[in-house]
């Protein structure tokens, strides 16, 4: 088979929100952070603190790739047994590394002391270290059985892996009643399902913390990618995705009085992703865009880097405050910020170079033929 189409735009709008992540929990987290911003120019230090809308855009750009890999499947339960082979070979060994990291760098810092433990940040680990805990984690349960993150970020990939399961058998839902109403469109079943349960996450489940550590809570930001690879692809009508679109403003209008400038922005820079990704696929341009190779380097490690960034800098953060003895100047602080930073680039080069490029290639050799 030939090799997918790379879509250099979605692949620099990866390296983009990995690296934002990164930079929004280094500059926030850790004893040198608040030393660091009395130096660190105020734009930079805004865009810093807004980082973390990097997590709304993978949730957009996942339900765009989704969509786009799955295009001809016709699912089957022998395809949805392989499917979720294929995505947890894909994420699992990076994503246990880490683990494995985080704990090492947890009984090390606990034994020899004077150095903070990476479950200990941003607030102690709650309920304690268990093998249950643990085990959550590995099976991506955790904030479904009400667990903290071992690292910050791993949440999300509780998130994520709902939806990739979600996204398969819901798509086969809607073939199997497109094979039973042959007269109506192909996209009409898919179509409905997908995006009432896109308005509903929208005006009812979103709005509702108690939906948080369910895909239903932000299905009404996947929606925005499955809609625009639709609207890119042609598999539905371009309306589809424009009156979404409208309804998300309409809510941003609805609420943006009663809301802060922060409480909104995950519903803008998802709405703005989802909108860049049509119009530039309408322009035919996702091939070309943000072709840097800087950004697509970022773009290729960029799952890496959202997984390890944290506990790296958390050990770069503090044996540097341990060693450079108490607290650190303004100056000083900023730059072990960089160093942390160029020190997580490193080890995310490492760990996609050593454990995610090969587990791709593993996950790729059980892949069947659409």
């Amino acid at each position: 088979m030939p090799p997918p189409e790379r879509f250099r735009f979605i692949d620099g709008l990866r390296g983009i929100a990995s690296l934002g992540v990164a930079c929004y929990h280094i500059t926030r987290y850790g004893p040198v952070a608040e030393s660091a911003r009395l130096v660190t120019p105020t734009s930079l230090q805004f865009l810093c603190d807004h980082a973390w809308v990097g997590v709304q855009v993978f949730f957009v750009i996942s339900g765009f790739v989704i969509a786009y890999s799955l295009r001809r499947a016709r699912v089957t339960p022998g395809y949805l047994a392989n499917y979720a082979l294929r995505r947890s070979l894909r994420l699992d060994p990076p994503y246990w590394t880490t683990i494995a990291l985080v704990l090492l760098l947890h009984l090390l810092m606990k034994q020899f002391g004077g150095v903070v433990s990476p479950l200990d940040v941003p607030s102690p680990l709650n309920p304690p270290l268990s093998p249950g805990l643990v085990g959550a984690h590995l099976l991506y349960l955790h904030k479904i059985l009400g667990y903290d993150s071992l690292s910050a970020g791993f949440w999300t990939l509780c998130i994520e892996f709902q939806f990739y399961l979600a996204y398969v058998a819901t798509l086969g839902l809607g073939q199997w009643l497109t094979r039973c109403s042959p007269r109506l469109p192909e996209w009409c079943w898919p179509g409905s399902i997908f995006g009432g349960g896109a308005v509903a996450s929208l005006v009812w489940w979103n709005l509702d913390r108690g939906y948080e550590n369910f895909v239903l809570y932000f299905f009404c930001l996947f929606f925005l990618g499955i809609a625009a690879f639709w609207s890119v692809s042609n598999q539905a009508p371009h309306w589809i995705f424009w009156l979404y679109a409208g309804l998300v403003l309409s809510r941003l209008a609805a609420t943006s009085a009663f809301q802060r400038f922060e409480e909104s922005l995950e519903l803008k820079a998802a709405l703005a992703c989802g909108v860049s990704i049509v119009l530039l696929g309408r322009a035919g341009l996702l091939a070309t865009a943000l072709d840097w190779p800087w950004l697509q380097y970022l773009g290729r490690i960029s799952y890496s880097l959202y997984l390890i960034h944290f506990p790296v800098a958390h050990l770069v953060t503090n044996l540097a405050q341990k060693w450079l003895g108490g607290p650190l100047t303004p100056p000083v602080a900023a730059v072990t910020l960089l160093v942390a930073l160029l020190a997580s680039l490193l080890a995310a080069h490492g760990l996609h170079l050593f454990v995610e490029a090969p587990s791709v290639r593993l996950a790729n050799r059980f892949r069947k033929p659409d």
